[in-house]
């Protein structure tokens, strides 16, 4: 039989946390060590007994075999809490093509010491706020019924909950976690962002009290490691956060849920670029938990997994107390130029918001995309300048070139639009700012608040700014993103979105769905009150599928319009998609790499091809190399390569080969490269 090694941690708790030793693993634990694993181990010049994880097992010793000691004991059965997130760990490091490092630094917080940590937190996140509390309604609570059955079967799935705005998402959420936790479970519950977290934060407090805890990107290491500390000694049952509260070390985890699951927030930007989603079911899977997806707008992924039978489908069709769905009107663009209004609100806005602010009702202004645009279209036609091979937005760059950051494709900046020969053809360049200022202009007598990211810098800048509009301190709302997810202010009646094409001619194949979720999104927090409400989506493409489902409120008509896209394209979730980032400061470097990494996966694929009858070859399609959206950051030159086909397998292997010549070539000093699977937006 041959020898086994594990690679092991000694102590976990410290940042330390890369230091990695290699233990052999003798006959009587063979059948017992696994990744995750507590042991003890003799450790240093005097062969004290010390506790370590092991994160990986070889049958490659690192140096001599006769001088690596061996593994004195395995103390505990089954998998510690520290073990499940080591186990977790690896199984990222083999789906996201990272490093074992990379994931550990990623899933388990570093120890810090913090003095009174948890009244600190507690006392600047709750207000004395007095939360109703609600009666589930008959959908409601056959959701929570059917539910509470298969956990006492003991059963464990994965549920999409789909509910249109307003259907009281999140008292179905309550009512589940209460379940769990009659059965002696934790939950943890992902919020996309630190806006969500006010009032979400204020409902789940107001029913469990002090056994929940929160974390944000506000709290030092130190603060967030004491939450953690409390999870990990049962002095809670519920952690609510954002991507990173997922890994909270719960020792009976039961349910984690997922609000708003469509959110691009849950996709990590950094290496290891994993998917919250697709690391809670792992997650929950290793630890007999069940998962819940909820949203209005679910995302592509996660219909069409609920469609083919991969989550189970739950639904609520109708708003809380059967309050109506607002009343949306679409108005064109084209035709407010045509008619010699050049103001970014148009006439039928400006006529509702006259009328809200006598009657004492508040409105939203939602700017659909902070910053400038890349895209160009005509605001006299609509027409927007495409990839003729791709179906994406061209994008605008220096030397008046516009590219696809999908395959390369260039072309010139036009003068004219080519459609219909208008000089209005340009990029939509207004902000928040700017906004605000014509709002403030054109009725002087309103109250304005502004909410995006450079008013929200402050600490508590978001309750301060959600809090005095729920207050009624203002009447005008304008912002970005951040004001039209989950928030509910009973008082607005009307939703202006300004610039409904800033998200939907992006150079990214998500485009129509973001666009039809944020519209939904936006629309859906007019009339949450006893009022009816308004909505006006304001764009120069009134007949796009994503703008009239979006009016109509139908996201199925919408997901069956995107399927069939995505089909017609070969994009995700029918396909699956790798994206292979080159970065260098070195401009030749960046490019030769690049070139290699092409020729690895072009040749990988020719030989599969070769080697597989027609019936098992998956075909692979290779794009690039090209620019990244920004080919150039702070001197790093960036090039990327995409790669797509239905077998993610593929992929992987693909992944693996280019890794381990990369390695091998010593000659590309400077160069980098990082893999993203299914990515949600370019680079």
């Amino acid at each position: 039989m041959s020898q086994t090694y594990a690679d092991i941690i000694i102590d976990i708790s410290h940042s330390a946390i890369d230091r990695v030793f290699q233990y052999r693993i003798g006959d009587a634990w063979k059948e017992q060590v696994q990744v995750g694993s507590l042991v003890t181990v003799p450790f240093g010049k005097g062969n004290a007994h010390r506790h370590g994880y092991v994160i990986g097992i070889t049958q490659t010793p690192s140096y001599e075999p006769d001088k690596i000691k061996e593994i004195v004991d395995v103390p505990q059965k089954g998998l510690p809490i520290e073990g499940k997130l080591i186990q977790l760990a690896a199984w990222m490091r083999e789906t996201y093509g990272t490093t074992m490092n990379q994931a550990l630094q990623t899933v388990m917080p570093v120890k810090q010491t913090v003095r009174k940590t948890a009244q600190k937190v507690e006392e600047t996140t709750l207000p004395d706020t007095n939360w109703e509390f609600v009666t589930l309604n008959d959908e409601q609570q056959a959701l929570v019924d059917a539910f509470a059955e298969d956990i006492q079967a003991g059963e464990r799935h994965t549920y999409l909950l789909h509910g249109v705005t307003g259907s009281g998402k999140t008292e179905v959420y309550i009512q589940c976690i209460k379940e769990v936790i009659r059965e002696g479970g934790q939950a943890i519950v992902l919020i996309p962002e630190i806006a969500l977290t006010y009032q979400t934060v204020m409902r789940f407090f107001a029913r469990f009290g002090n056994r929940v805890s929160i974390i944000n990107s506000r709290l030092s290491n130190g603060e967030r490691y004491d939450q953690f500390e409390r999870a990990k000694n049962g002095d809670i049952d519920i952690m609510i956060g954002p991507r990173s509260a997922l890994f909270t070390p719960f020792s009976n985890l039961g349910l984690i849920i997922i609000d708003e699951e469509h959110e691009n927030s849950y996709k990590s930007e950094s290496v290891p670029r994993y998917h919250a989603r697709e690391v809670a079911i792992e997650y929950a899977r290793m630890s007999d938990a069940i998962v819940v997806l909820g949203s209005a707008t679910p995302s592509v992924d996660s219909y069409y997994k609920a469609k083919t039978g991969v989550y189970r489908l739950l639904e609520l069709d109708k708003r809380v107390d059967d309050r109506p769905l607002p009343k949306c009107e679409v108005v064109d663009l084209r035709q407010e130029l045509r008619e010699g209004n050049r103001s970014i609100l148009s006439t039928r806005l400006q006529e509702l918001m006259e009328e809200r602010l006598l009657n004492g009702q508040q409105t939203m202004l939602f700017l659909n995309r902070r910053g400038k645009s890349a895209f160009m279209s005509c605001r006299a036609c609509g027409f927007v300048v495409k990839c003729p091979h791709c179906d994406v937005s061209l994008s605008e760059h220096s030397g008046g070139v516009m590219v696809c950051h999908y395959c390369g494709y260039r072309q010139p900046v036009p003068k004219v639009c080519p459609s219909c020969g208008s000089k209005y053809i340009s990029g939509f360049k207004a902000g928040t700012q700017k906004i605000e200022a014509m709002v403030a202009k054109r009725f002087p007598q309103a109250r304005i608040l502004r909410m995006d990211y450079d008013t929200t810098r402050a600490k508590d800048a978001y309750e301060k700014i959600l809090q005095a509009f729920s207050n009624h301190e203002a009447d005008i709302l304008i912002g970005t993103q951040m004001i039209v997810k989950g928030h509910d202010f009973s008082n607005v009646t009307l939703v202006g979105v300004l610039a409904a094409d800033m998200s939907l001619h992006v150079n990214d194949f998500h485009a129509a769905e973001r666009t039809f979720a944020l519209l939904t999104q936006a629309a859906g927090r007019a009339g949450r009150g006893k009022l009816p409400g308004n909505v006006v989506i304001q764009t120069y493409d009134p007949d796009h599928y994503a703008i009239q489902t979006a009016k109509e409120q139908d996201y199925e008509a919408f997901y069956d319009k995107e399927i069939e896209y995505r089909r017609l394209m070969n994009y995700p979730p029918v396909w699956n998609m790798l994206l292979v980032h080159v970065t260098s400061p070195d401009e030749s470097e960046c490019s030769s790499m690049a070139q290699q990494v092409y020729d690895i996966a072009l040749q990988m694929i020719s030989h599969t091809d070769e080697n597989q009858s027609p019936d098992d070859r998956h075909l692979i399609q290779l794009i690039g190399p090209a620019d990244a959206t920004i080919a150039k950051v702070n001197d790093i030159y960036r090039k990327v390569i995409y790669m797509k086909t239905s077998d993610y397998a593929a992929l992987i292997s693909i992944k693996d080969v280019i890794e381990q010549a990369v390695k091998a070539d010593t000659a590309m000093k400077h160069a980098n490269i990082s893999f993203d699977f299914n990515p949600m937006s370019g680079f």
